[in-house]
């Protein structure tokens, strides 16, 4: 939304009838302007589309009729998405806010900080890609191939998944479910708050408000997009069930239907871990931000009512506004000041429901003015004054604001990190594993398990930035923008290598060249592994279920699971046509860990 600078002179109502619309700032043109009334369009956008979510178009009025006859609306009004047209100002300022910090000594500017993200997206990716292998030998591996984990020789192994070979019982329990478990559970607890649906924005929800690490932003995001990316795995659960559809054992053939069950299975543990893990972080967030769960139990009486909640706002202006009733939590100021705000309130409270035409207008003026403390451009001013809103409290109370802290608005400041720390975790992270696959160089179980596990965490990070990077995709199918094109691709992708890895490996048949079987198992596990995400894949599809069209989740996991499964079968076929497995794959050496 375009506004005018800060320091601007005020529009005064005068100066809006004598100097007519328009102007050097102004990101709106004319399209008509008659006896008929006026109509505006953003400018550079045809009139076939206009207005779109953020343009402004003001209704034809007859010339004759009388002033309280004007309205104004947006059209084309969608409530699920024009209403959170700002829910994502939180991370956009919090980028804004980086340019403030200039003085800090170790302030270097946006292409160093983009460096630092990739440094420590790299060694979250490596122990997320660590952890997923460690659990799938520990509640799999060590039942098929006794002895290939060390510390449970004399131990009880947890004999729980397989790998999908038919030739064992089972198989729809399969060997990444407790990663995907783990990684949900994480990414679940890792929510915001805008996520949740809660009064006040801040990113990690379980934690205080003023809790330091808010401000690790690059860290918050290492753990969702890497760790919990690379622990989760969307390709080495859908190869797992294509072998079990499939057959790989010719003497038991395919098992479709424990397959399919398979695909089922995953997805709704995948999503209770979700649910649960944010549920968590619900509770934890009402535990320690008391007065923030007093107002969420206003916020919920307030929207049972069809009050709309304009989170962006400060405390005391969102409490205040949304008339809540906060007890011991209410926040006590100048009643000169608090008189206008309560003139600004009482003129907008018949636009502040939910589905009102006008109500995106004013979430935009109290953007523009409440939050980043600019002036009110004209082009929505005018609408305003026809809606008859008291602009002028409005400024009044704008400018006692200014001298009352209590209700400034304190946005969360993105932590300054150095790139020395940064370069140095992650050269002794890589430099570590590089070594450990050099050192267990012996051709025992338990060496051949961990070098392969060292091997196939390097080739992680690869897959976790390149998911990261067509991750930009979302939203830019055109015709279906709610679709996660990002996502799906990144699994689709996925999918297919790691269903070609396991065709090439069949071919092999047990080749003992460390390089080139354990290159084609990292590129399965380690690389594909980390290409594919069940955790983003649950996340999106639980916000669909929460939405006003939950059957966009629905076709989002067919769309997923049959397009993923039936490709990645089909190049699975076609690699392993006409090759019979060794004994090497019938001793259970093969496909899985």
């Amino acid at each position: 939304m375009a506004s005018q600078p800060s320091d601007a002179p005020f529009i005064s109502f005068d100066a809006i009838a004598n100097q007519g619309l328009g102007g050097p700032h102004t990101p709106f043109q004319a399209r008509e302007e008659d006896q008929q009334g006026i109509a505006m369009v953003p400018v550079g956008v045809t009139e076939e589309h206009a207005p779109g979510e953020h343009g402004i178009a003001i209704t034809p009025v007859d010339s004759t009729a009388s002033s309280t006859s004007h309205t104004s609306k947006y059209e084309e009004f969608d409530e699920e998405n024009d209403l959170k047209v700002y829910h994502g100002h939180s991370d956009f300022d919090a980028e804004l806010q980086v340019s403030q910090i200039q003085g800090s000594k170790w302030y270097f500017g946006k292409t160093k900080r983009a460096a630092v993200k990739f440094l420590y997206m790299i060694v979250f990716s490596m122990v997320g890609a660590l952890i997923r292998i460690v659990l799938a030998q520990l509640f799999g591996e060590e039942c098929k191939n006794p002895g290939t984990i060390g510390w449970l020789k004399a131990g009880q192994p947890l004999c729980v998944t397989a790998d999908g070979e038919t030739s064992l019982e089972g198989g729809i329990i399969f060997a990444d479910l407790p990663a995907n478990l783990l990684g949900s559970f994480i990414m679940g607890v890792m929510q915001s708050t805008v996520t949740m649906n809660l009064p006040k924005p801040f990113p990690i929800a379980w934690l205080n408000e003023n809790n330091l690490f808010q401000t690790y932003d690059i860290i918050h995001a290492a753990i969702t997009i890497g760790l919990c990316g690379s622990l989760t795995t969307f390709s080495a659960w859908n190869s797992e069930m294509v072998l079990l559809m499939l057959g790989v054992d010719s003497d038991r053939g395919s098992l479709i239907f424990r397959g399919l069950f398979g695909y089922l299975i995953g997805v709704e543990t995948a999503l209770a871990s979700f649910v649960l893990g944010k549920n968590l972080a619900k509770y934890l967030h009402s535990v320690v931000n008391t007065s923030l769960q007093k107002e969420e139990e206003e916020m919920i009486k307030k929207r049972e009512c069809g009050v709309y909640i304009n989170s962006q706002l400060s405390d005391y202006e969102r409490r205040f506004i949304s008339e809540f009733e906060m007890d011991e939590f209410s926040i006590y100021i100048n009643p000169a000041a608090e008189e206008q705000l309560r003139l600004w309130r009482n003129s907008t409270r018949e636009h502040r429901r939910v589905g009102n035409q006008m109500l995106p207008l004013l979430t935009d003026i109290e953007y523009s003015s409440l939050v980043l403390d600019e002036n009110i451009v004209q082009e929505l001013l005018v609408p305003a004054m026809m809606a008859k809103w008291d602009l002028e409290a409005l400024a009044k109370w704008r400018e006692f604001k200014r001298d009352l802290p209590e209700t400034r608005l304190n946005f969360v400041q993105p932590r300054d990190f150095r790139f020395a720390p940064a370069f140095g975790i992650t050269f002794f992270s890589v430099a570590l594993v590089s070594i450990g696959v050099i050192m267990f160089n012996k051709y025992d179980e338990y060496s051949i398990m961990c070098r392969s596990m060292l091997y196939c965490t390097l080739f992680a990070p690869a897959g976790s930035l390149l998911r990261m990077k067509i991750s930009n995709w979302n939203g830019k199918w055109k015709r279906y923008d709610w679709f996660p094109l990002g996502t799906f691709a990144a699994n689709f992708l996925a999918c297919i290598i790691s269903a070609s890895m396991i065709g090439i490996e069949y071919r092999m048949n047990g080749d003992q060249d460390f390089w080139k079987s354990g290159t084609i198992r990292a590129m399965k596990i380690g690389f594909a592994g980390g290409l594919g995400s069940v955790s983003t894949f649950i996340n999106e599809l639980s916000d669909f279920l929460s939405s006003q069209s939950p059957i966009r989740g629905y076709m989002y996991v067919l769309a997923s699971v049959v397009l993923c499964g039936s490709t990645s079968a089909i190049c699975y076929f076609i690699i392993s046509l006409n090759v019979e497995p060794g004994t090497y794959y019938r001793n259970g050496n093969g496909y899985g860990y």
